[in-house]
């Protein structure tokens, strides 16, 4: 009964990459309005379940500090949950602003492992020139996700999907590879 459920909760499992990839191929507006708003409900929960824990803590006068980090960290998840909930579609909305901060923080990215290649190479430590060459694709990318953001969260998506797919249907063959072999 235990092998049985193991099964039944992979097989479960690999459905729901296969489904969550080609809703994402098929609807991926949609799709990002309620991943959003399940991220949402799993932060209200959260938020609940800390909150109910920071009041059941025993404090004395002269340590304060659990009750106070359940209590801000559960009112934290809930405002978080609310406004996923409330603003979905909102937060939907600032995906490709999101990109430009992906597209900054990759060319810093870049430039950093440029510099860090730099300062070991004058400290005589040689690394290969596979590390500048990521550097450089790092860069690259950055610079191409800060020219066109909708098309990179697009993009994005799109390969999400593509790969959730995959990745659903290897895992498939592996179960039942294990099951049968």
């Amino acid at each position: 009964m235990n092998k049985f459920l193991s099964y039944f909760t992979l097989l479960a499992l690999i459905f729901l990459e296969v489904y969550c990839g080609v809703r994402l191929l098929t609807a991926p507006a949609e799709f990002s309005v309620s991943l959003v708003t399940i991220f949402g409900i799993i932060m209200l929960i959260i938020g609940i379940i800390s909150i109910l824990r920071s009041l059941q803590v025993k404090t004395d006068s002269r340590n304060l500090m659990p009750y106070r980090v359940g209590l801000f960290g559960g009112l934290l998840d809930l405002i978080i949950g609310i406004l996923c909930i409330v603003f979905r579609e909102k937060i939907v909305a600032l995906l490709p602003g999101m990109m430009i901060l992906v597209g900054i923080i990759m060319v810093i990215a870049g430039i950093q492992k440029i510099r860090n290649y730099l300062f070991l190479k004058d400290h005589g430590i040689h690394r290969p020139w596979l590390v500048v060459l990521s550097a450089v694709l790092t860069i690259v990318l950055g610079v191409i996700v800060l020219l066109n953001p909708f098309t990179a969260t697009a993009t994005a998506w799109t390969y999400g999907g593509y790969f959730l797919i995959i990745e659903g249907v290897v895992d498939l063959f592996v179960l039942i590879f294990s099951i049968f072999l």
